[in-house]
């Protein structure tokens, strides 16, 4: 237990390093310090105050040292804020602020927000796990349902009572409102302590870790280590689902599930994969790399890539022979267009001639398409398709008629017409890319057995830790990046500046329909984030703190940091990958 003159002294130090670089001016008052608190005065013994300017443009003065959850509580901030940037950088409500500048609010329902009160929702959970079943492993597996799945290595069986006694328990913790304790130490030093616990894989990922320093969380005495900040008690943590999905546990920040079984499926069947090939986060990737199997690496992801699309064209071609139409959807950067030129070779192998089509070319003209609230043209809205002109013409193709398809011009916002008839063949099989493809209202005249249904994401199964996942949107993102400034020349800050408008669009369109596809794809590959990092860490370098899209490009860059380099030479040219770094065998 430290004494308070330690914490004097320990206080002291920081207090003549911000004044030595410039940051502050003046002394700490001893009197108060003495006393288990911190002011700073002025070399005449006044207080110091400080300047923050908030977004709104209203400027707050506020004393240095001032805890932000005090500011926040005086200034009466009646929105739920669970953290605050100054001057770009990120902050906890227990951070003291000891300079002036802009300080931005991050609230409870924003991205960053949505993150802080998740993790700190897995640390309530993880904790409580170990309250009741001291032995037990907890592993933040993926995502499912608006949620999480976790699964517990205990003795003997998860069960529907022990989640149950897991949710009481979280629900006792919350009541008594225990601190989130932080403390930062140096890198090695956490990385040795995690090491004495038996954390492994948590000890390995420090080692990867570029930053001089750490922050360990405690909860009720459990210390663990987390990717990004948390919030100060368990008191904000009242809102949360949790249930029994064998075999282990579904736990959310909201309230609705749905069974996703197919979902689900896949992403077990590549949770085993990574764990009888030992790469099963990213310390034991990073492992595999230091020692020299990258190339194994690449040519394993790929290989399974082929035996997935092997499968599934025979899938198609002799477990559903009537099978005219692949509707394929899935969100941005899943692979979409070199997923469909590699299927389509598949299914020539097996006899098979895939034609494919543009669900885009089905656009109503400009001025017939719905509009959002701002005015602008919802382009996105399943309304923006002639629903009536695709089924129509797929019906006609069904029955051999020659049709002229549509062929819709960005340029002009107008429909124009292919001159060259088009005629379905007996061996002849339409690949229908689209974002709505996965919806039954899409293609609701089309008899069933004609339609076969594809849904493609990025599922990673890799994380960084046990109790630390990636999310796959964080995959798509990076990937994003990339492709954009290969084939657009964009920037990094004006893909993350649309990625939320991106993002919606996915969760209205897309997510509520994966479950309907006949057969779900995995487009991740094991190696994928060694090499992008190459590409996406300088663009994002070059967003400012300043900028809005900073918060986001640094989480992204400490995330991609984790991760060692690798070699692109043995990444193939009909790779996926080689859709977003360049170099790809097909026109994407």
């Amino acid at each position: 237990m430290l004494s308070l003159e330690h914490v004097y002294t320990a206080c002291s130090f920081f207090f003549c390093f911000y004044r030595e670089a410039g940051i502050m001016k003046g002394n700490i008052n001893d009197s108060c310090m003495k006393q288990g608190c911190l002011t700073y005065t002025d070399e005449k013994g006044g207080l110091i105050m400080l300047e923050l300017k908030l977004k709104s443009g209203e400027v707050k003065q506020c004393e240095a040292g001032a805890y932000v959850h005090e500011l926040l509580e005086a200034w009466n901030v009646k929105e739920a804020v669970y953290a605050v940037t100054l001057d770009g950088k990120l902050h906890d409500l227990n951070y003291r602020i000891k300079k002036s500048g802009a300080l931005d609010y991050i609230y409870a329902d924003s991205e960053t927000g949505k993150l802080i009160y998740e993790r700190s929702l897995n640390f309530l959970f993880i904790v409580a796990v170990r309250s009741l079943f001291p032995d037990a492993r907890v592993r933040m597996e993926h995502a499912l349902s608006g949620g999480q799945y976790c699964e517990i290595d205990k003795e003997g069986y998860c069960k529907p009572q022990d989640v149950r006694k897991i949710e009481k328990r979280m629900k006792e913790l919350i009541a008594a409102n225990e601190v989130i304790h932080r403390r930062v130490v140096a890198t090695a030093e956490a990385q040795a302590y995690f090491d004495r616990l038996g954390m492994k894989n948590k000890a390995n990922l420090l080692a990867c870790r570029k930053s001089a320093t750490s922050s360990i969380y405690t909860l009720c005495g459990y210390d663990d280590y987390f990717y990004g900040i948390m919030l100060p008690d368990t008191s904000y943590l009242t809102h949360f689902s949790i249930r029994f999905y064998a075999p282990g546990v579904w736990l959310s920040a909201g309230n609705g599930f749905q069974n996703q079984a197919k979902l689900f499926h896949v992403f077990q069947e590549f949770e085993t994969w990574g764990r009888l090939i030992g790469v099963s986060n990213i310390a034991e990737l990073n492992a595999q790399i230091q020692q020299g199997y990258m190339d194994d690496l690449v040519l394993m992801s790929e290989t399974m890539v082929e035996k997935k699309l092997a499968e599934l064209a025979a899938s198609i071609v002799q477990g559903h022979p009537h099978t005219k139409f692949i509707l394929i959807a899935g969100p941005s950067s899943a692979g979409k267009t070199t997923f469909s030129r590699r299927l389509a070779i598949h299914l020539k192998i097996l006899g098979k001639k895939p034609m494919p089509i543009s669900m885009d070319d089905f656009y109503k003209n400009r001025e017939d398409c719905p509009r959002l609230p701002d005015g602008s043209y919802d382009f996105e809205g399943l309304e923006a398709l002639d629903l009536e002109l695709f089924n129509d013409t797929m019906l006609k193709l069904l029955h051999k008629e020659a049709v002229h398809m549509p062929l819709f011009n960005f340029k002009t916002g107008q429909r124009e017409w292919k001159e060259r008839e088009t005629v379905l063949e007996d061996d002849h099989i339409l690949i229908i890319e689209g974002i709505h493809g996965l919806n039954p209202k899409t293609s609701a005249d089309l008899p069933e057995e004609a339609k076969f249904r594809i849904y493609i994401n990025a599922l990673t199964h890799l994380n960084l830790d046990e109790h630390n996942r990636i999310p796959t949107s964080d995959y798509r993102l990076i990937r994003r990046i990339a492709r954009d400034y290969q084939f657009r020349s964009w920037s990094a800050q004006n893909t993350i500046h649309f990625w939320k408008n991106v993002k919606q669009g996915e969760d209205h369109n897309i997510y509520p329909y994966q479950e309907e596809a006949d057969a779900i794809f995995n487009s991740s590959m094991v190696y994928e984030m060694s090499i992008l990092k190459k590409i996406v860490i300088p663009l994002l370098d070059q967003v400012h703190p300043h900028e809005a899209q900073y918060l986001e490009a640094n989480r992204l860059k400490k995330l991609l940091a984790y991760f060692v380099d690798g070699s692109e030479e043995a990444v193939p040219r009909s790779s996926i990958l080689a859709e977003f770094i360049g170099n790809s065998v097909f026109d994407v």
